[in-house]
């Protein structure tokens, strides 16, 4: 519970806060973005991030280290009771009439929640990423519904995303789609990564989850290995088909151009970034199993460095990767191996490739410009309510 003295600190001026169960440490897309929202978010706003724990001595280490941007307040407990103690810690709070929006990193941050904010007269967001808005059943599609449609607004991260929110036929929030910002890791100083050499170096930077891709890519590597003896391929990331990826690594025999690398910090994506010739991650439909990829910052990271992606026609793919300007989207993962051959082969292409991939990243996609949409949004809402 927040202390008294912590409580007033809290409510000297009008703030924003933000209501997360996806939030660093913790690595993933929907941490990526939440975490550098309220980054840059903080430069011009007071923020109170309501974040779950999930590991007491990591989560600390990380809330000392942005102390001086936002406050982050953990909640810890099993999760029916964390999610009720987290209303209860916020209520006091939305009352203080302190508060411009909350922003929440699904509808789930504010299932439970709504009404209380509602009822202050609070402008809320909530961000749309794809996997969490697929139908499930109908007790679950009328929960989503119900908690959307008493939102002021929607920020979907592509339009794809947005389809899916438009099937549930709201009649309150406006909807916007607002891509995601991406991390520039050019200005930092890189950390070497063992074991990553090679050429040509492919690269997917990704949670390891079947959607992703990894493992046609893997087939692919054993196909191209004749032609690019010195090929690699370097995966980045953890997750639950760790095991499965590095059975059939094995029994391809690709142990030495096929590199796990798990999880990398900003520095280590550096390193990576500057090695690699292709970005690569030909997401599946895995809708079936409410799985879909609503965008792909990993992309987008990888365009500052000059390097074009490979991606697949699935999900909000091909608005995070241009195909033929940015990138190759390909239409059936069996064109996996000859996009690949084609690019590694004519070097102009991936270099013109490259080039356009930059100056669409820096455009479009820096967290600074990004960020003005949000706070563009939030005093449209306030000055409607």
């Amino acid at each position: 519970m927040l202390k008294k003295h912590e409580n007033k600190q809290l409510l000297n001026h009008n703030m924003i806060i933000v209501l997360t169960q996806c939030f660093p440490p913790r690595i993933g897309g929907i941490e990526n973005l939440v975490s550098n929202l309220v980054l840059n978010l903080s430069e011009q706003e007071k923020i109170i991030v309501f974040a779950d724990q999930y590991h007491i001595f990591n989560d600390k280490i990380y809330d000392l280290s942005v102390k001086d941007k936002f406050h982050v307040r953990r909640i810890s407990g099993l999760k029916f009771f964390r999610r009720r103690k987290k209303v209860r810690e916020l209520e006091p709070i939305l009352m203080s009439r302190e508060v411009k929006c909350v922003i929440g990193d699904t509808w789930k941050s504010f299932e439970l929640s709504i009404d209380l904010i509602n009822k202050q007269n609070i402008p809320t967001i909530c961000l749309a990423h794809g996997n969490e808005i697929i139908y499930k059943d109908n007790k679950h599609f009328l929960r989503i519904k119900e908690t959307l449609n008493k939102l002021s607004a929607i920020v979907c991260n592509s339009e794809y995303t947005k389809k899916l929110i438009n099937d549930y036929h709201l009649n309150k929030p406006i909807l916007k789609t607002i891509y995601p910002g991406a991390c520039n890791y050019l200005n930092i100083k890189e950390t070497p990564v063992p074991s990553v050499d090679g050429d040509p170096i492919l690269l997917t930077l990704a949670r390891l989850e079947k959607r992703k891709g990894h493992k046609e890519i893997i087939y692919s590597i054993g196909e191209l290995i004749d032609d690019f003896p010195n090929i690699k391929y370097i995966i980045a990331g953890s997750g639950r088909e760790l095991k499965n990826l590095k059975k059939l690594v094995n029994d391809l025999n690709l142990n030495n151009n096929v590199i796990f690398v798990d999880n990398v910090n900003d520095a280590q994506k550096k390193y990576l970034f500057k090695k690699a010739k292709l970005m690569i991650m030909p997401t599946l439909d895995d809708t079936s199993n409410r799985s879909i990829e609503g965008f792909g910052i990993s992309y987008l990271e990888a365009s500052f460095f000059r390097i074009p992606s490979i991606a697949s026609n699935v999900g909000g793919t091909p608005e995070a990767v241009i195909n033929n300007k940015t990138g190759i989207i390909i239409d059936d993962i069996k064109l996996l191996h000859s996009a690949i051959e084609q690019l590694l082969i004519d070097e102009q292409k991936i270099n013109k490739l490259g080039i356009n991939a930059e100056k669409r990243a820096v455009s479009d996609f820096l967290w600074e410009n990004v960020v003005k949409k949000y706070t563009s949004l939030i005093y449209e809402l306030n000055h409607a309510r």
